[in-house]
Parts: structure tokens; C-alpha cells; sequence
């Protein structure tokens, strides 16, 4: 009887055994398959496009295009952009004839709506209103600059984007990492982010999806740090595309590096996260002008699952701690004083 007994108790202590071995091996099994779904994705992202030319799975967007529209109407119109040639540009010998403004027109506009699939996909939300294109010779004196214009409007309490705007010298134009940035910027301004995140953001998309970056990666953050005179990071004081001094490149350098060290910790699906939550939310909305960072890292700080205001008060970022009852209370000050200021 004895030796019955301590068979079973044996065999019973195998049968544990094997099912703790199996229960590991499905959680294991399980967090694999995530890791090779996302690898998937990524793949599957970086497969549409070609290092050099960033080809694109064709997008099957409807594409009209007119090369000689009556004033002030575009030259094309597709599912999500306008497309027109300024009067520099149409005074040029490559588009001073309607076949080759037909030809080119209906190219870039299925170049960008296919660039536009990918960039929803990737960031997983995509604009309410078209984007809308204009290409230049020349555009505020410079060939050498594009830029994304955000326009929106005040109504009780609430802020409203109206439009999107994005004018391209061809020169910058015919840089796919350009064409990236800026739509990157068209992607994201619509949650009036700190300039300093908004620029980071782009550059990233610019650098690691595109593969046309000009502003490196630092190597460490804190032997890099710029201060201002108060002792805060030189990034708080960025007035973005519009600035030119003898700061701006490291600030696209730092702004990049910032972000890509987060999203190199805490997962490539992290800025998917954070935007996710502050559509969920619409905080962003109520406020009378771009977040103050704080408010951004409350976000970052959630999606990431961690506490991130000590990282960023280390980088020396003017920050604190906030709650969403913070940021809540913060909103209903704002507005108390423009009540009493109308």
C-alpha cells in the first residue's frame, strides 16, 4: 500500500511539474507571438518602402486632376489632399505645359496619398481635413526650407483645427525624408504639441522610416545639454521651423534623440499610445495654445506605465508631477481669466 502511495504522490508531482512546464511554455509561446507579430508590422512597414526612393504600395485613392483650373482652384484633387503649382513654379520650363503639370500632378498626389496610408497606419489616427499642397519655385525667399501650417479656430472653450497647409519648394520637395517631416507635422499638430516634441517627432519619422535625416543622434543626453540662463533646457525655448540661430540644430538633434531613447525603452508602439490616449481624452482642445510640456509627459508617463517627470527634470525640463484633476483645474483657470478678460 505504501509503495502504491508514493507512486502516485511521484506521478503526481510529474503531472505538476509538466503542467507548470506547459503553462510556461504557452506564456512564453504567447509573448513570442506578440514579439513576432509587431516584428511583422514592422516589417511589413519598412517593405513598402525603399531606402533610396521610399517606394510605396500604390494607394487606391481617387486622384482628379485638372491642368489648367480655373483661379485659385487646384491643379489636383485626391481623397485627402489638393495639389497646386504657385505662379513661380507654372513660370518654370518643367510645368509651363498642361501635359507635364497633368503628369506630374497625378504622380505626386498617388505618391503622397500612398505615404499618407502609411503614415496612418503607423501613428493609427489620420486628420479630419484635407492637406493642402503647394509647390514653389521659391517660398518665403528660401529654397531650402519647407513648412506645415496648422490653422484653426476659437470657439467657447473648445480650439478647432480649420485646415492644413504644406508648401514645398520642388527643391525640398524631391527629398522624400522632406516630404516625410512635413507630413509627419500634418499627422501630429493637430494635438498643439510643445514645438520641441513636434519637431522630435518628425525628425524621427525622417530619420528612421524615411532614411533622410540630417540631424544625428547624441550620443549622451546629459554631456549634450544646452541650458537657457534660468537653468532650463534649451529645447523649452524653441519657436520651431521659423527660428534660425545658432541653436537650431542641436535642438532637432536633441528634440530626435529624446524621443527615439523613449521609444527605443518602452516600445516602438509608444507614440501610437500616447496620441491614442489624448484623442481619447481631448484635453488638447481646451487649451489656449500649445501644451506646456508637462502636460505632454502626463501622457508620455502613462503609455509608457512609468513615473517618466524624473527623466525629464534630469534633462532639466521645466516639469512637475500631474494628475488629470491638474490638468482639469488648469483648464477651468484658463477659463476664468478669459472670461474676465472679455
Amino acid at each position: 500500500m505504501k509503495t502504491i502511495t508514493r507512486f502516485l504522490h511521484v506521478n503526481r508531482k510529474k503531472i505538476e511539474i509538466a503542467l507548470i512546464l506547459t503553462m510556461i511554455g504557452f506564456i512564453f509561446y504567447g509573448c513570442t507571438a506578440l514579439q513576432e507579430a509587431q516584428q511583422r508590422r514592422e516589417e511589413r512597414l519598412l517593405g513598402k518602402r525603399n531606402t533610396d526612393q521610399l517606394m510605396l504600395t500604390p494607394s487606391d485613392a481617387k486622384i482628379d486632376v485638372d491642368p489648367n483650373p480655373i483661379t485659385d482652384s487646384p491643379h489636383g484633387v485626391s481623397d485627402h489632399y489638393t495639389l497646386t503649382f504657385a505662379k513661380d513654379l507654372l513660370a518654370t520650363d518643367a510645368f509651363d505645359e498642361s501635359a507635364e503639370r497633368a503628369i506630374f500632378a497625378q504622380s505626386a498626389l498617388g505618391y503622397m496619398e500612398s505615404l499618407y496610408d502609411v503614415m496612418y497606419e503607423i501613428f493609427g489616427f489620420k486628420p479630419k481635413h484635407k492637406i493642402h499642397v503647394t509647390l514653389h519655385q521659391v517660398f518665403q525667399g528660401t529654397t531650402l526650407a519647407a513648412f506645415t501650417t496648422t490653422e484653426y479656430r476659437y470657439a467657447p472653450n473648445i480650439k478647432y483645427v480649420t485646415g492644413i497647409r504644406m508648401d514645398f519648394p520642388m527643391m525640398m520637395y524631391e527629398k522624400h525624408g522632406v516630404r516625410v517631416h512635413e507630413l509627419t507635422h500634418a499627422f501630429t499638430n493637430i494635438y498643439f504639441l510643445p514645438t520641441w516634441f513636434s519637431e522630435g517627432i518628425a525628425v524621427l519619422m525622417q530619420t528612421e522610416y524615411a532614411k533622410g535625416g540630417l540631424h544625428p543622434k547624441f550620443d549622451n543626453l546629459k554631456r549634450s545639454l544646452e541650458l537657457d540662463l534660468d537653468g532650463f533646457n534649451e529645447l523649452e525655448n524653441w519657436g520651431g521651423h521659423a527660428e534660425s540661430g545658432p541653436l537650431t540644430q542641436w535642438r532637432y538633434s536633441y528634440a530626435y534623440t529624446v524621443v527615439s531613447e523613449l521609444r527605443k525603452k518602452y516600445g516602438n508602439d509608444l507614440y501610437i499610445k500616447v496620441f491614442a490616449l489624448m484623442e481619447a481624452d481631448q484635453l488638447h482642445q481646451k487649451l489656449g495654445d500649445d501644451m506646456p510640456t508637462s502636460f505632454l509627459v502626463y501622457y508620455i508617463s502613462k503609455a509608457a506605465g512609468e513615473d517618466l517627470v524624473p527623466f525629464f527634470k534630469e534633462l532639466k525640463f521645466k516639469v512637475r508631477k500631474l494628475e488629470k484633476s491638474n490638468i482639469l483645474e488648469y483648464i477651468q483657470q484658463l477659463r476664468t481669466k478669459n472670461r474676465r478678460r472679455n
